[in-house]
């Protein structure tokens, strides 16, 4: 009898629910410099380069791949040129802010309680 109320209450409390998480990824970059004058791929800018960052927050990986970004993504304007920092003003705004919302299915047991029981 002990023993079909502890599987019948441990089952019980096996619940799955959905759990949301919430907050603000932020980036507080001081100063960017870029002293070549080069784009990603290498080739030069010609004369000024106009810097901007994208932010991608996904899971993490050893070896960072292209692909969705799971959890959000921001795109900044175009901060400034080769090198500037935050003390330069204009469209550089600190810091930069990626709010994320997310929820994710969670299995809830209440193992801990069946072992108190029996």
């Amino acid at each position: 009898m002990a023993a079909w109320f502890t599987f019948t209450f441990a089952f019980s409390t096996t619940v799955l629910t959905q759990v949301f998480g919430s907050g603000v990824f932020e980036i507080d970059l001081h100063e960017f410099k870029n002293s070549k004058g080069l784009l990603e791929n290498g080739n030069s800018c010609r004369l000024n380069c106009r810097t901007f960052f994208r932010v991608c927050l996904k899971n993490y990986q050893a070896v960072v791949s292209p692909g969705d970004c799971i959890f959000g993504n921001a795109l900044t304007p175009v901060l400034g040129t080769n090198s500037f920092s935050a003390m330069d003003g204009g469209a550089f705004s600190r810091p930069i802010r990626l709010p994320f919302n997310f929820g994710w299915p969670v299995r809830q047991d209440s193992l801990d309680a069946v072992h108190i029981i029996s």
